[in-house]
């Protein structure tokens, strides 16, 4: 099978990404709708004097709904990556520059998930809800931070090591 150039395996991961893509936007989508839906309800429930009930809750899924189109923009930088590859663009800086922006993206997600896990944690201790929830909504939004964090250092280290490759090639084009 080939791995570049058209009808290869790049060019569908390509394809599955813009699938995933789309996927993602109508789940953002959705999020938005639950976002105004709760806002208002959780506003509308609550007295002046317990305002930070829904405040957290709505910070949460106001945080939730940036990590998903922060999600999209991962995406669409590996998409561009993957179109680069297919076009056999290998060694080019813009892929470089594509997996710095996606490297920092993750880590923004790792942060973000970790303000998530925060919020929930004030917003189900408020309700008085069991503990085996809140830990286990904190072990799942803690599993994503450190994930998407480690992730982001990954691919920060995997891009110093593309960019050395691409001096390495220029500098043989150049002897050659």
């Amino acid at each position: 099978m080939k791995i570049l150039g058209e009808k290869s395996l790049s060019s569908k991961v390509e394809r599955g990404l813009e699938a995933l893509f789309i996927i993602i936007a109508l789940i953002d989508f959705a999020v938005l709708a639950m976002f105004i839906i709760v806002t208002i309800s959780e506003f509308s429930r609550y007295s002046i004097t317990n305002i930070l009930q829904p405040i957290s809750l709505t910070l949460a899924l106001g945080i939730f709904l940036v990590t998903g189109l922060v999600a999209l923009y991962i995406i669409s930088k590996f998409i561009k990556i993957f179109k680069n590859l297919k076009e056999n663009k290998l060694f080019d800086n813009t892929n470089s520059y594509h997996l710095n922006k996606i490297s920092i993206s993750s880590i923004i997600i790792g942060i973000l998930y970790f303000v998530i896990m925060l919020n929930l944690i004030y917003y189900i201790k408020s309700l008085a809800i069991n503990v085996e929830v809140t830990i286990l909504c904190s072990l799942l939004l803690g599993t994503f931070s450190v994930a998407f964090i480690l992730l982001g250092i990954g691919i920060k280290i995997l891009n110093e090591i593309y960019k050395k490759a691409i001096e390495y090639k220029e500098e043989n084009d150049l002897v050659v």
